[in-house]
């Protein structure tokens, strides 16, 4: 795990041991000092597709939601608050975390050798969202940023994820000639000094002994959001954790909007390329604890779904 480092590239390694590096180099100028931060930061600290997702859209709010909360000396904002702003999801997350969690129990059913209910699981989704529009969307980072969620929404989002629901039961029978391994389980295992997170929506053996990774998007069905980077990561992890080479390994979208499915596979070659790309990006992450060095990309409409807003002096929207 990387440490405490300071502007001029010192690290102290480990997460059980903190040394500020205050206390290590008192003659050090304090304007160059790094923060200090909670130890339990670096038990946490990784590399994952959501993190890279967040680092490459906006630095800025990378930094409140991974590190701004753990850090202990003169933080730029209240760890407290921080921490209160993280409740708000925004409203296009809301619609995919639910249609995930409930696939995740009729898939537990099934690796449970017990029966799939649809009925049950539409209406669930059902009731969620209508939970949602009881309270206007309340709890959306949009609402909290000034923006009055339509009644349509609500409507768009119940009928789109009854569209998943009914697309997933409906290819469900090819997936249960599969051997059920792990489902939405956090896994962990380490690129260099890089830990690296994920979680894969459904692994499982085929009658031939492949193993397939198979993620469901709720989307519409494109690639804009490097999807064979995630993929790769995925392959990486198994390739570790069930002792495969990568021609042993396959792995595919499912875009439940329309059921079509897209297959990835990979060479070594360019997988050793993905995990240079990790290694490095955790190393540019972590590179600095600054609040400085996490520059704000103020876009009207990721500033609009952005939790941090209220907070971030750069932020672009409409007063």
């Amino acid at each position: 795990m990387m440490g405490v480092s300071t502007r001029r590239g010192l690290f102290v390694k480990g997460g059980t041991l903190h040394l500020t590096v205050a206390k290590l180099f008192p003659f050090l100028p304090q304007q160059i000092l790094m923060p200090d931060l909670d130890p339990f930061f670096f038990t946490i600290n990784s590399w994952s597709f959501t993190r890279h997702r967040t680092w490459t859209r906006c630095p800025r709010q990378y930094y409140y939601e991974y590190i701004a909360q753990y850090v202990t000396t003169s933080p730029v904002v209240p760890p407290e608050k921080i921490r209160w702003l993280k409740n708000f999801t925004s409203k296009y997350v809301v619609q995919g975390q639910l249609i995930h969690d409930i696939i995740d129990q009729q898939i537990q059913l099934a690796c449970d050798s017990k029966p799939m209910n649809y009925f049950e699981a539409e209406s669930v989704f059902a009731k969620k969202v209508a939970n949602y529009r009881a309270i206007g969307g309340e709890t959306f980072t949009e609402h909290h940023n000034g923006e009055k969620i339509p009644d349509s929404f609500f409507t768009y989002i119940l009928e789109n994820g009854k569209t998943c629901l009914s697309t997933f039961f409906a290819k469900w029978p090819e997936y249960a000639k599969r051997e059920c391994l792990r489902h939405e389980q956090f896994d962990h295992f380490t690129i260099g000094d890089a830990g690296v997170t994920v979680k894969v929506d459904f692994a499982a053996k085929m009658p031939d002994g492949t193993i397939v990774l198979s993620d469901w998007k709720t989307g519409k069905d494109d690639d804009e959001y490097e999807s064979e980077l995630q993929m790769a990561a995925y392959v990486l992890w198994a390739k570790e954790f069930y002792n495969r080479s990568a021609d042993e390994i396959g792995t595919e979208l499912v875009f439940l909007k329309t059921g079509t499915t897209k297959p990835y596979a990979f060479f070594e070659d360019e997988l050793r390329e993905v995990r240079e790309q990790i290694a490095g990006e955790f190393a540019a992450m972590n590179a600095s604890y600054e609040f400085g060095d996490f520059p704000a990309r103020p876009v009207a409409r990721e500033c609009l779904s952005c939790k941090f807003a209220e907070v971030c002096p750069e932020v672009a929207l409409k007063k």
